[in-house]
This record gives C-alpha cells, structure tokens and sequence, in this order.
C-alpha cells in the first residue's frame, strides 16, 4: 500500500507542521496555477518509463492514484512537495538499506557540512549503485518529473549518497536556483522523534518551521528546491548505534 504521510497543511502531503500554511509558491505568487495550470484538465501519463516498474510499485498506480500525488504536489505549500511512504518494492528498500550499511563512506569536501557521503565512484557494485545508476539515467528522470505532473523536460544533475552519525547535521543551504525537483529517498532504521535528523523548511516570515520531514524508512520526499531554505537537525546521541541514511537526486530542467 503507498500512503502519502500525515499532512502539514491543507492541500499538502508533508508531515508535520506547528501552523498551517496557505498554499502558494515559495517566493513566487501563483506558481502552481501559472507553471501547471489545472491538475484536472492535465494528460495523465498512461505509462511510466518500464525500468521505474523494477524499482517501485508506483509506477502501475491507477490514474486516480497519480492524479492524487500531482496535486498533492502541486498544492503543497510555500514550497511544491509530495511525500510517500513504501515507495520502493519492500525487496528492493531491504537491499538498499544493507547496501548503505555496507557502504564506503567519507566526510563530506565542504567543511560546514557535517556529515559523511558515499562517492559512487568507489562503491563495489550493490543495489545501491544500481538504484543510483537508474536515478542518474534518463529513465529514472523521466519517472520522477511525470510522477508528479511537472511540465518541463528535466535531467538528473547530480546523485549524492548520504549518512549521518551522533553529532552531525546539515545546515541550512539552498540547494540551486534552477527550476526542477529535489527527490530524497530514505532508508533510516530505525527512526525515533528523538533521534532528530528531520529534514526542516524555515518559515520566510516567522521564527518557526513551515515544513518538518522525518527520515522514515523507505519513504521518499519530492520537493521544488529553487529558493527554498532548508537545514537536516543534529542527529543526536538518543540514536547511538544508528544512522541516518538517505539518497538524493536532483533532476533539473534540461541544459
């Protein structure tokens, strides 16, 4: 069954929030009703590329199911999002995770950011470099931009493979400027309120987060990043002997 998480807000999928938020772009008025234009009138993909079918049972969804999750995205916030839970095929998010547990993993190049990174170039090969492979692959692109309705070609820039030990965070960054989709698949287990390493969105206009998303095994969060701030809190020592893992591809508009 793929369940989309309890929702923050009206209209959108997220997880928790401490106040509600009216639907709209980011910094941009009318974005979902300009970049998309109504969700209802819009073609629905009959089929998704065959490799996405290898991955997650998301890409033989019925229509209706799919018509759900774009507007879920479409409508979800200050910041475009969907989230999902079981949206890899069981077998597959086991071997992934078992994967990252046997992962190589280095501290990140980029001092501020505290916490480790797998390069793919010096993994052995694994589900996990053959998940990252499709995600890199104009399949897996392909997938993810019709997933969720977006109107625009889009290719994967970059795939980062990512862990968190007792101490580390992720401070607040933008991840680009350009147009497209952040996809962050999660393979943390287990995972406890208490342990942190909740993905959080800042609120432009008030000391608060807009949008809080815990590391759920095997869920995966889709969001638009161009200007949407966002930081991962301490992974704290609750959660000693356990990691945070997660792969994130971003899949931008085409050069």
């Amino acid at each position: 069954m793929i369940r989309t998480m309890a929702k923050s807000s009206a209209g959108s999928p997220a997880t928790s929030s401490p106040r509600p938020e009216r639907p709209s772009g980011f910094f941009i008025s009318d974005f979902a009703d300009s970049y998309f234009g109504p969700v209802s009138t819009r073609e629905i993909e009959k089929d998704f590329p065959a490799s996405a079918a290898d991955w997650t049972r998301l890409a033989s969804t019925s229509d209706s199911l799919r018509t759900a999750i774009r507007q879920e995205f479409i409508e979800g916030g200050r910041v475009p999002h969907v989230c999902l839970q079981e949206a890899l095929l069981p077998e597959r998010a086991e071997a992934l995770h078992q994967a990252l547990c046997n992962a190589r993993f280095v501290r990140h190049h980029h001092g501020p950011y505290a916490l480790h990174v797998a390069p793919l170039n010096q993994q052995v090969p694994s589900a996990l470099t053959d998940f990252c492979a499709w995600l890199q692959s104009k399949e897996g692109a392909d997938f993810h931009a019709a997933l969720v309705g977006w109107p625009e070609p889009l290719e994967t820039r970059q795939v980062q493979v990512s862990r968190m030990d007792v101490g580390e965070h992720f401070p607040e960054h933008r991840d680009t400027d350009e147009e497209g989709l952040a996809v962050v698949y999660n393979f943390t287990r287990p995972w406890q309120p208490s342990f942190g390493g909740v993905l959080t969105f800042r609120h432009p206009e008030a000391e608060s987060d807009l949008m809080r998303v815990p590391p759920l095994f095997n869920s995966v969060f889709i969001f638009r990043p161009s200007g949407a701030p966002h930081r991962v809190t301490e992974w704290t020592s609750a959660a000693q002997g356990h990691h945070r893992y997660s792969i994130t591809a971003f899949i931008l508009a085409k050069r």
